[in-house]
């Protein structure tokens, strides 16, 4: 394409996919996506009051200009206005021939190059103050101040300061050119904001199965209620997304004083939709990284059905935890919006999604409460049930259908869920834990538990899948190789003269008994001892080796002997004893007497 040509707004427009009211918009700013635009105005039929903008495609965006084909020139190219007809080119033509302001380069006498140097500081300010948050008014008079300073360092002493003051206002183009620093602004103070208009990928849901990818969240529910005590209150609802059918399996929330949800919420929820045959488990979860997902942790490892300690057709879960301010990614988040406005806001009580500037039926007055909590249910459900009814729009990923309908092809196609009981989901969020069998039992918090498969263990050791989240009523026991036991229960302690004691005891001893007797079946009969002297029968004798010689001991040359003391007779000491004692008695009375 030849340099310098015009192209019309309208070619602009298809080209980057926008309105023509767009792009002329941007025609009058002079600045589109960081590029100063070069716009004439010819007169001519049709445009705005017989005006038509014209742009040069050098002044376009890189992208934009490869885009032009030989087509869109040969427009470009066409018969001239009679108003232009005739008009050299200037040679500077396309240069930027105004360096700050038109005051400001008359009025200071510096070269080029000096100019250049303090545009250039000047524009990296103006920058920097829309970087830092800086407000438009509040640039101009900084940037201002700047300019002064930055021209008087260079020497410059101005005549009259008024008028050099005046010459140093910030002409709109500057500041409007660089306004989309502004965003750096907005990626350090408001990351949420700068995730949601940075660019993105398209996703698509064509081929998806059913269950394929499941989205959860929690959402406050804008509606007001009251408690008993007469309190106001808002639900919250714990949903999840099946992104392939828009079908939503959800359940509401709601506390009796101030509280959030946790753990134990969201497992239950998640339970009975993995135990209901119209959605069972995920292939995929995808979830936040707050608190009350930390369930998920453990669902990662325990939810592939084929390891050991859970039984049922081959299928796993992955979890996959959203990034930070990345709402967007989340379809429930869109989700949230759309049934907030369309269903919702049909229901009496309803404040809108702005908590902090709820609706208000008057000035002062804000919105009546629909009613208590167990009043919304039955409404929310009989929304959530049109919702699942009612066809999407074509634009959207189910192409016009409603999410039931999609959902039905793909049962006629032959889906199927595959379901898990809502015990085994609790018994997968759990951590293992090593424990000793004491007379078919173990101990866990406190409390013994037991079942038949205990009875019948063999070894000392098992696993123990305790529950993170929950007061357990069963357990789920494995091996040490991770294998399934079984299912145990609290062992309950009976009076003694309950039959039931004595049966339990007799059916316990019987399942020991059996699994000892199969052992004794399973194994050869071994008499040790004879083993044991056939081993020794069968080592070879040593032979030792020939005396090196032998030592003789002269008995006549020994220094002393050793003669062992003979011990007295107890009778002999006691009498020595008493003659001893006599003695002194009488030396102490002679002594007395004189």
């Amino acid at each position: 394409m030849t340099i310098n040509e015009f192209v019309p707004l309208t070619v602009i427009a298809q080209l980057a996919g926008i309105s023509r009211q767009a792009v002329w918009k941007a025609c009058q700013r002079g600045n589109w996506r960081g590029h100063s635009l070069e716009v004439r105005v010819v007169r001519g039929k049709g445009g705005n009051a017989g005006k038509q903008y014209l742009v040069n495609s050098t002044s376009l965006p890189l992208e934009l200009q490869l885009r032009l084909t030989p087509v869109e020139i040969s427009v470009q190219n066409r018969p001239k206005p009679i108003a232009r007809r005739g008009r050299r080119h200037r040679a500077d033509k396309g240069k930027k021939r105004v360096v700050i302001s038109r005051q400001w380069d008359a009025l200071v006498p510096f070269d080029p190059v000096t100019k250049a140097r303090i545009a250039e500081d000047l524009k990296q300010e103006i920058r920097g103050l829309l970087a830092a948050g800086a407000a438009w008014g509040h640039v101009k008079v900084l940037a201002r101040n700047f300019l002064v300073a930055t021209t008087r360092s260079w020497g410059f002493r101005p005549s009259d300061p008024a008028s050099f003051e005046q010459a140093c206002s910030i002409p709109w183009t500057l500041v409007s050119e660089e306004l989309h620093y502004r965003k750096v602004h907005q990626f350090r103070t408001n990351r949420k904001a700068y995730e949601d208009s940075r660019p993105r990928g398209r996703r698509s849901i064509e081929g998806m199965r059913p269950m394929e990818l499941v989205v959860g969240d929690v959402h406050p529910i804008d509606i007001h209620l009251t408690r008993a005590d007469g309190s106001i209150c808002t639900a919250k609802l714990i949903g999840f997304l099946d992104w392939a059918t828009g079908r939503v399996w959800c359940d509401l929330i709601a506390f009796d004083t101030r509280g959030g949800v946790n753990n134990r919420d969201v497992i239950e929820v998640f339970a009975a939709m993995v135990e209901h045959p119209a959605f069972g488990l995920p292939e995929a979860l995808y979830i936040d990284n707050g608190k009350e997902y930390g369930f998920a942790t453990y669902l990662d490892d325990a939810m592939t059905l084929t390891v050991p300690g859970f039984h049922g057709p081959g299928r796993s879960m992955r979890v996959i935890n959203a990034l930070s301010y990345n709402a967007p990614a989340k379809p429930i988040e869109r989700w949230f919006g759309d049934f907030e406005s369309r269903y919702l806001s049909t229901l009496p009580g309803w404040i809108a999604g702005n908590r902090m500037n709820k609706r208000q039926e008057a000035i002062g007055r804000t919105v009546a409460p629909y009613g208590t909590f167990e009043d919304f249910v039955p409404a929310f459900f009989g929304l959530l049930k049109a919702y699942h009814s009612v066809p999407m729009g074509k634009q959207s990923g189910l192409k016009g259908l409603s999410p039931n309908t999609t959902f039905q092809k793909q049962v006629a196609a032959g889906w199927s869920a595959i379901t898990m009981s809502r015990d085994e989901v609790r018994a997968a969020v759990s951590r293992r834990v090593e424990r000793t069998v004491i007379q078919g039992a173990i101990k866990l918090r406190g409390r013994r538990w037991t079942c038949e498969e205990l009875w019948q263990y063999k070894q000392d050791k098992v696993l123990v899948c305790e529950p993170v989240y929950h007061a357990p009523a069963e357990l789920l026991v494995l091996d040490m190789k991770g294998n399934r036991l079984g299912i145990a229960t609290p062992d309950v302690a009976l009076h003694p003269l309950d039959h039931r004691g004595a049966q339990s005891t007799a059916a316990r001893a019987k399942a020991h008994r059996d699994a000892i007797a199969e052992m004794v079946r399973s194994v050869p009969k071994i008499d040790v001892a004879a083993r044991l002297i056939a081993l020794g029968q069968d080592q070879p004798d040593i032979i030792p080796n020939q005396a090196t010689g032998k030592m003789l001991f002269d008995p006549s040359e020994r220094p002393a002997r050793i003669v062992m003391p003979k011990k007295p007779l107890i009778s002999e000491e006691r009498r020595r004893e008493q003659d001893e004692r006599i003695a002194a008695q009488m030396d102490l009375v002679k002594r007395i007497v004189g």
